[in-house]
This record gives C-alpha cells, structure tokens and sequence, in this order.
C-alpha cells in the first residue's frame, strides 16, 4: 500500500497566464493536509519567467509557430514530473502568454495545475480547470493533431467529476490508456498514464496495489528503452513501493539524483526504495543532499531564515524521510543534524494536526537516541500533546541510559496521547503515544531484571506498531526501529533463546535489514 507522504508546505496562489489563473494546490485530506498550517503548494517559481535547467527529462513537440513557448511547455513538463508544482505552473503559464494559440499550452496549464499523487483539487478548484481544458480542446480543432486533441479530450474527463481519487480521475486513467495502447512507443503518453492510474480512487490497499500494478507496465516499457527517464523512474519509485517490490526500482533509483540535481524532491525520492530494501544509510544521505538543495533555494529566493526553508517544497518530507533512515542505520550525525531543528521549530507551536504532530516526533526520537541526556532533559516541554508525549519519551530513554527505572517509570506515566479519536491523525496520535509508554515501560522492566514483564509490554507495543492502521500512515514508518527487537532481547534475557529467535526474524521481515535486530540474532547465535 503506499504511505502517506508528508508533504507539508506554506499555500500560495498560482500565477496568472493572460486571462487564465490555476488554482493553487489543496490538500487532498485532513491526513495528508497540514503541518503548523502548510500545504503542498510548490513556493519555488521564480519571479520573473525563466526555464529552471537541473530537474531531468520530459517534454515533448507540440503545436507552435514560438520556439521559447515549447521550451517553456518541456520545461513545465520536467518540472511538474519533478513536482515542483509552482514552477511548473509558472512555465506552462509563460508557454501561454507567448503562444495564445498553442492548444497543447493550455492543456500544460490545465494540467500542472491539476491533481497530482500527493494532493486533490476541489470542485471549485476544478471550474476554471475544466474551462482551460475546453477552450485548449476549441484552439485544438483549427490547428492541432490528433494526438493533441485526443489528450486534450482526456483531460476534459478528469474535470468533470474528478480532483483525486475523484470519478473523473478514473475516466482520465482510461482514456490515457487507450491513448497508450494506441501509441505504444510514445513514452510521454506512458508516463502521464501511470501517473493518472497512481491517482486514481483507492480505498483500500488492494485498490492502491492494483493501480499500482496497472501503472509499473507501462513505465517497465519507457525505461526499458529509455533507463535515464527521470519521470518514469521517478512514479516507477512510487509504483513498485505501493505494490509491494521496492527492490524493482533499485537500479533505477541509483541514478535518479544524478540526472536531476537540481530538483530536491527527486534526489530524494531514491530513499523511497532505499528505506524498502534496508539500504537506510542511503536513504538518510540521499534526503540530507535533497535539504542542503531546499536550503540553497530558500537562499536563492530570498526567502529569510529560520523559517523561509521550511515553506519550500517538501522540504518536511525530505527532513523526516532522512531522519528516518539515519536513524534506522545508527547514522548519529545526521539525525540530530535533521533532528535538532525539527525539535526546535516544534517547541513553541500552539496548532498543529495531531497527524502532523506524529511526523514532528521523529526529532524527539533523534534526541532520544543520540543527543547527550543532559540535553534531552533540558529541553522545554512543548505545548501540543503528541508532540509532549514524544517529549516525555525522550525523556524516558534519556533516564534509561542512565540507569534510572524510577524516572522513567515517572516519564511512562506522564505519556497522555491526544484527547478524543475525531480523525486519522488523532487516532494515530493516540497510538503513537500508547507505544512510547508501553515501550518505556519495558525499559524499566529490562532496568529492574523484570524481563518477563518487559516482554510483555514491548509486545503490546510492537503490535500497535505493526498494525495496518499505524504502519502504513507515514512514510517513513511513524515509529522508527521495529519494536519487536526488543521483545526478542527481552526474551533472551529471560533463558528463552528460542522465542528470542522468532521474534527477532520477525522483526526483520517487517524492518528488513535492520542493523539492530542483526546485530542481537548475532548474540543469540552465540
């Protein structure tokens, strides 16, 4: 099933192209919505129009007498596939102003500023959408081709009804793949076709598996005659990590970052198969290029620190996405790097989502592995209850390090989860803060050689966590190491070398590769 990215992000409005203006992204639920009153909205459209080099390939020729409205109409192309969904708006809003009467620039406006995998649209989103797509299919009939008009009637589907997850998205996915069936070499039309099935209404995991599995075909085909194209090996990514065959993507995955430097969500995105497949150092490196390149781009648009950063593109993303690889593979370094700001941009917040709360734990979990325990007890509490609990559990493991079952018990105790489970993102919340507690309470258990009790409470915990309603809500994982390790050491320090072993095994299938959980299967093996 794929995970829900985070993908947090300061809401701006699109630009104008003459007489038409693209809504602006919305959020496509309350889950994925906000974190401290973000979007997915892309802040990094320059202010005057320019075609922004580094972000890979797409494009392809379309109807025009304007040299520069078709490279602005490839430009929007590479950068929406990117999503780097402003700029994209911003070049596709240029290809018009030059072309007026360029059908295909319209349809790129019409459809960079529509739905993407990450974000829906709403109905009065979708109105001057659906306009753009009608009058881009009225210049098509005069000069346009075939191939022109057939996409163009395509995307008028997906705006009636449509939006994400919507029945247009459902009638748009089917027309690209009759367009795709019709035209089998054309690799753009592939793309566009497994982007719009990766999209489409899913309810359930099956449902995101089956559009995922409709969608890796199509893109198998473009790399295999093209290995270096970045959109296809960007929804490939996304593809094989919904079906369930991270492994797939990997070779791809390897080159990604090198054929778009310049576009942060792309370096990141190899991370998406990295974490899948254990390679979690790689998936921590890959996320810290991906914040240094959000940081140079803050600077470039003048946006001012500390805050300016943090309302660029996916930037959250990038940050929590490299937190959790580094601390899966011990990376200390890089984790309190990552997790110290996250820390410190959350202790003053009085709003935020409880499932943005969730997200913004990962740096308490960096503290409380890493950081120096006179740190971690220094830190002020935060306001906002997820973000409390995920603070009293720093707190906890830093007294556990120092060997004090008497304050981490005070610590367990004192973890309250979010009141009421009004949505997803409390529900979560409440989870998240049950496993902090039950896995301190271990702790103290393991501290006063009570590892039988101590199993029992990290088994509870690892359950919760393991749960489809838990594991699958965050990408990466909301609790970052398999808890179930510690049951396994619980149980060897119990005499019970067997059960220590299953759970261990265990623990790898569902976190593969993970270097704890080897590390303590050496030790059983002793």
């Amino acid at each position: 099933m794929r995970r829900l990215s985070v993908l947090l992000l300061l809401t701006l409005g699109s630009p104008a192209a003459a007489q038409h203006t693209a809504a602006a992204p919305s959020p496509a639920s309350k889950a994925e919505a906000s974190h401290d009153g973000m979007t997915h909205a892309d802040t990094a459209a320059p202010k005057t129009p320019q075609i922004l080099p580094g972000y890979g390939s797409g494009g392809f020729p379309i109807t025009t007498r304007v040299p520069e409205a078709q490279a602005f109409f490839d430009n929007g192309m590479q950068l929406a596939h990117a999503f780097a969904h402003k700029a994209a708006i911003a070049a596709m809003a240029e290809a018009v102003r030059l072309d007026p009467a360029c059908a295909m620039c319209l349809w790129g406006l019409a459809w960079t500023s529509g739905p993407t995998i990450n974000y829906g649209k709403s109905a009065a989103e979708l109105a001057p959408l659906a306009a753009m797509a009608n009058e881009a299919a009225t210049l098509a009939k005069a000069e346009g081709t075939d191939r022109e008009r057939a996409l163009i009637a395509a995307l008028q589907r997906r705006y009636k009804k449509g939006g994400g997850g919507k029945p247009g998205d459902t009638a748009f996915a089917k027309a690209m793949a009759k367009l795709a069936s019709a035209h089998p070499a054309d690799d753009s039309i592939a793309v566009i076709t497994a982007d719009a099935w990766l999209m489409t209404k899913a309810k359930t995991p099956n449902d995101w598996k089956r559009n995922a599995e409709l969608a890796m075909p199509l893109l198998e085909r473009v790399l295999n005659r093209r290995p270096d194209d970045t959109p296809a090996i960007h929804f490939y990514i996304h593809a094989s990590e919904i079906a369930g065959v991270p492994a797939r993507a990997e070779p791809y995955a390897d080159r990604l970052g090198a054929l778009a430097p310049k576009a942060s969500h792309l370096v990141h995105m190899p991370s998406h198969t990295y974490y899948w497949v254990g390679r979690y150092q790689d998936a921590a490196d890959a996320n810290v290029r991906a914040v240094e390149i959000g940081i140079d781009n803050a600077r470039a648009l003048g946006l001012p620190p500390p805050d300016g950063v943090w309302g660029l593109p996916y930037h959250v993303h990038n940050v929590t996405f490299g937190l959790g690889g580094a601390l899966q593979a011990g990376d200390a370094k890089t984790a309190l790097a990552l997790g110290r700001p996250l820390v410190e941009r959350s202790q003053s917040r009085d709003d935020a989502s409880s499932f943005s709360q969730v997200i913004a734990a990962s740096g308490y979990f960096a503290l409380a592995r890493f950081a120096d325990p006179e740190e971690v007890l220094k830190l002020p509490k935060p306001r906002l209850p997820v973000l409390a609990a995920a603070w009293h559990y720093a707190r906890g493991e830093a007294l556990a390090r120092r060997g004090d079952a008497a304050g981490v018990k005070v610590e367990a105790e004192a973890i309250v989860g979010p009141a009421g489970a009004y949505d997803e993102g409390a529900k979560q919340g409440q989870q998240l803060a049950f496993i902090a507690r039950r896995v301190l309470d271990g702790r103290a258990a393991m501290l006063e050689n009570r590892p039988a009790d101590a199993a029992t409470a990290f088994r509870q915990a690892a359950e919760i966590q393991e749960s489809e309603g838990f594991s699958l809500i965050t990408d990466p994982p909301a609790w970052y190491y398999p808890v179930r390790s510690d049951l396994a050491a619980a149980l060897l320090a119990a005499g019970e070398r067997s059960a220590a072993r299953k759970e261990a095994e265990a623990a790898l299938a569902y976190r593969i590769k993970d270097p704890a959980t080897l590390a303590l299967l050496k030790r059983i093996d002793e």
